[in-house]
């Protein structure tokens, strides 16, 4: 199958998307012979709940970074697709490209570097806010004027239990689940697919290389997810 059915056969797109849909922004992957961690593995300390709050400044110069660039960069033809197609959106990303497309109600089950969160108080908001209320380099909380940091989800915590469950609720309700920039065989995206499927959803897998995208999806489509749903999006 080299492309995607009819957008007016469906009532109910959800997208699940990773990693790769925002490379065409001049964002890298995490894993492979070309991913961060590979190029720079200093950062991986970035990425691990137990190095806070030693590790602020890093994750400020890695996550940070990353969603300045991505906003520096603007939104990808397939972000905007979605967006104009006005497909529910899962993502496991944290760069904000969705938001910035149009989809406004982008369930972010890794949480988002656009926002920060206290390392004290419940105080959560966007990072500018933060960034706006530091009389150091380092961005502190409007509140109570403690350090914070961005708000992803590292290795070591729990997603967020009400993104999580949108996120199912979102698998369970569509007729057409499309994973995008991402495999969909880590866990927890690993079970959306599945779920859809076994509610009744039409599952496919977009990927540039083809293969067999295991048992959850119905069919492949191989190809640049870039120009797979802008043509789609008409």
């Amino acid at each position: 199958m080299e492309q995607l059915p009819p957008r007016a056969d469906f009532d109910n797109v959800v997208a699940l998307t990773g990693a790769g849909i925002s490379v065409a922004a001049g964002l890298g992957t995490f894993r492979g012979p070309d991913g961060l961690w590979t190029i720079a593995p200093d950062v991986e300390r970035a990425m691990h709940a137990e190095y806070v709050p030693g590790n602020i400044d890093l994750m400020w110069q890695v996550w940070g970074g990353m969603h300045e660039q991505a906003q520096e960069a603007g939104p990808t033809p397939a972000h905007r697709a979605l967006a104009v197609v006005q497909a529910q959106v899962i993502t496991q990303n944290v760069d904000g490209l969705h938001h910035t497309a149009g989809s406004h109600d982008t369930i972010e089950i890794h949480g988002s570097a656009g926002r920060a969160r206290c390392l004290l108080c419940p105080w959560n908001g966007p990072a500018v806010e933060a960034a706006r209320a530091s009389g150091d380099p380092r961005p502190r909380c409007p509140r109570c004027g403690e350090l914070v940091r961005p708000s992803v989800v590292l290795f070591g915590e729990s997603l967020d239990e009400a993104a999580l469950a949108a996120a199912q609720h979102a698998a369970v309700s569509a007729d057409l689940f499309l994973a995008v920039g991402t495999s969909g065989r880590v866990a927890p995206a690993s079970w959306l697919a599945p779920m859809a499927r076994a509610a009744g959803a039409t599952v496919i897998n977009i990927d540039p290389v083809p293969g067999d995208p295991g048992p959850a999806f119905h069919h492949q489509v191989t190809g640049d997810a870039q120009q797979v749903l802008a043509d789609w999006a008409g």
